[in-house]
């Protein structure tokens, strides 16, 4: 069979390879532009079996039974042929799909899916593949290609869903207004596209809560409430809204609602002001919850309010006594004043306490403050407490603790205590705890500060997080050897007594060598194994510790491997809907069952953890193994995995 067809307004005919312009007319419409030819006696006779244009048609497959290299090639099916013109390099005999004019060989699903960048193509891909492979891909190409709708349908019926189009398909969820979904989507995958879009949403709800205050409109807030279910300032603000017209019920439902998104001290003080009105018993729990946080002149006023209001004067007197001396004037008609400014700990920079002299004030907390104090040439951190925390309830403990904290090099000693139940000038002898100064920080501040970017994406970051874990599990055996549960563990708990480098290699030197060495601090939440345990840290602590259970090993153990998966991953295991569920059975205790039977039948998430750690933290979150099982298997990766030298003992 020969070929006739136009080309350029000629006509010209492809016969075995050789093409040739003839003398005849040819009558062609649409796609067609020839037909198959037969030749006899010199003659040409045409067939009915038309010649289409092969870029024009969507699809096509059959057989190349004639080409003429970079110049045409003849395609031919059962019903047709088509001609492409400036093919590519093709071997005659081989069945080929052409598609919007682009050529691919019958079952090269590689070259296919390298051409995804047009939409027929996307379609034919599914249509003849349609495996997973290909339909993440085809994810990718439709968004590009801004078809949304088939994008995000396509996504949802993917079994596994990897980050590259996950990310993708988000930009989608963005543009056709379902941000939640794309929010959802970077919690996984992209904390930066996370924290953006999250600001975008924030501005969003700011901009109607703008708008309320200038027309007064509470639809506005309802509407603002919406736009993100982890943002409580619309909460709040609808919540004094009510509150200003007296509805104390739906106020408090706000209030509510704002502690749910956000389980902060503002919150706690606002929901108890509000019970107040009507439940005092619940007002003084909330606020004393707060109080754990950070205790204020205005909290101590409202506490005071709440102990009035159940008739229990010497307690409410107690606070109104506080409140008025640090300047709450509506304290001072309850109590008599015995006024004296809010003490600065800035005062105590270049004065002398027991024998050191200060330096400067690192850190400020709920309990106390934290200075750099320097004796004898070397530096030190004091950690003063401040003078309305109790301390009979503390003097034992630090002592022990002083004691404990020599027994292991990984732990941050105490060094001294000055702690006198019976103080009177607080400026001059304060209740103070004396550690070493550890100048390399915490481990926190490596996972998140930019500068050390480069060690958390080396190819050594493993073993670095190997060493310092099974280095800090040492830590934790041995205090739970004396009978304690530290009852705290997390990153920023994790502190190096020098800087860590910015890089893989020579930080994994500094460890083995002991040149840095990673210690366990803050034993302030330390604990007695059996006793009530009263403080925990949201997304670390086990949810029994959350609850008020009895200390045990096991919540050190879950608190240990969160923080490794955290190290390892800059995430928590968990997803964000079950830690707002447990944080609300806290105040809920009827929801406790529920929680606990959604946290035991979640699987954490673990396809982001190395392959080598990912039983050491699946086994640590159910609470198998001890510490001294979970520092050996650390020292076996380390040993085994990483070639480290270092020593594992049976």
């Amino acid at each position: 069979m020969s070929y006739a067809f136009i080309r350029d307004n000629k006509v010209y005919l492809l016969s075995n390879g050789v093409l040739t312009e003839i003398n005849e007319r040819l009558k062609v419409k649409d796609s067609v532009m020839g037909y198959v030819v037969s030749e006899e006696g010199g003659k040409i006779r045409f067939t009915k079996v038309p010649i289409h244009d092969c870029s024009r048609l969507s699809y096509f497959s059959g057989v190349l039974r004639d080409y003429l290299k970079g110049s045409v090639a003849v395609f031919e099916s059962s019903e047709s042929a088509c001609v492409l013109l400036n093919p590519p390099s093709l071997k005659t005999g081989l069945t080929y799909d052409l598609v919007a004019g682009r050529v691919f060989l019958r079952g090269d699903k590689r070259s296919v899916m390298e051409a995804m960048d047009q939409y027929d193509v996307v379609k034919f891909a599914l249509e003849r593949y349609g495996d997973e492979e290909v339909k993440r891909r085809a994810v990718i190409s439709l968004v590009r290609l801004d078809k949304c709708d088939e994008a995000i349908s396509l996504y949802t019926s993917l079994k596994e869903k990897d980050p590259e189009e996950s990310l993708a398909v988000a930009e989608c969820y963005e543009k056709t207004g379902k941000e939640l979904e794309a929010l959802k989507i970077y919690s996984f995958f992209s904390e930066e596209k996370y924290r953006e879009l999250e600001s975008k949403l924030i501005a969003k709800a700011d901009a109607l809560i703008t708008e309320f205050e200038k027309q007064g409109n509470p639809k506005l807030l309802i509407e603002a409430l919406n736009v993100l279910p982890t943002y409580d300032i619309p909460a709040v603000k609808l919540g004094l809204h009510y509150l200003n017209k007296n509805k104390v019920e739906e106020a408090v439902n706000m209030f509510e609602e704002a502690l749910r998104r956000n389980r902060n001290f503002q919150n706690l003080v606002l929901l108890g002001s509000a019970l107040l009105r009507k439940d005092p018993k619940r007002a003084l729990e909330v606020l004393d919850e707060a109080q754990k946080i950070r205790r204020t002149a205005p909290l101590a006023y409202l506490r005071g309010k709440a102990f009035e209001a159940l008739n229990s004067p010497p307690h409410a007197m107690r606070e109104y006594l506080y409140a008025c001396r640090e300047g709450v004037v509506e304290a001072c008609s309850k109590a008599i004043p015995a006024t004296r400014q809010e003490f600065d700990p800035d005062q105590w920079i270049g004065y002398v306490l027991y024998g050191y002299e200060i330096r400067s004030v690192l850190g400020r907390g709920g309990m106390g403050y934290v200075l750099l104090a320097e004796k004898n040439g070397k530096q030190f951190a004091m950690k003063v407490m401040k003078k309305e925390y109790r301390m009979d309830e503390f003097l034992y403990e630090v002592a022990k603790m002083q004691e404990i904290s020599k027994g292991s090099r990984n732990m941050v000693r105490i060094l001294a205590n000055f702690i006198d139940e019976n103080w009177t000038d607080y400026y001059g002898s304060p209740p103070a705890i004396v550690m070493e100064y550890m100048a390399g920080g915490d481990l926190r501040r490596i996972l998140a500060d930019e500068e050390y970017s480069s060690l958390r994406h080396s190819v050594r970051w493993g073993e670095v997080v190997s060493l310092i874990y099974s280095q800090i599990a040492d830590a934790v055996i041995h205090l739970h050897k004396q009978g304690y549960v530290h009852a705290d563990i997390k990153p920023s708990n994790i502190l190096f007594d020098r800087a860590l480098s910015k890089y893989g290699e020579e930080a994994e030197q500094q460890l083995l060598k002991g040149d840095v060495i990673p210690r366990l601090s803050d034993f302030g939440s330390s604990i007695r194994v059996g006793s009530p345990v009263i403080h925990y840290t949201p997304y670390y602590a086990h949810p029994k510790q959350r609850f008020g259970g009895k200390a045990e090993t096991s919540m050190d153990v879950y608190s240990f491997v969160v923080s490794l998966y955290v190290t390892l991953t800059n995430n928590f295991p968990y997803p964000e809907w079950l830690e707002r569920e447990l944080e609300e059975a806290i105040i809920s205790p009827e929801k406790r069952a529920d929680a606990l039977k959604d946290f035991y039948s979640v699987e954490p998430r673990m396809d982001y953890v190395p392959q080598e750690f990912r039983e050491i933290i699946l086994s640590g979150l159910r609470g198998d193994p001890t510490m001294e099982q979970i520092r050996r298997e650390l020292l076996y990766v380390a040993k085994y995995d990483y070639n480290l030298p270092v020593e594992v003992s049976v």
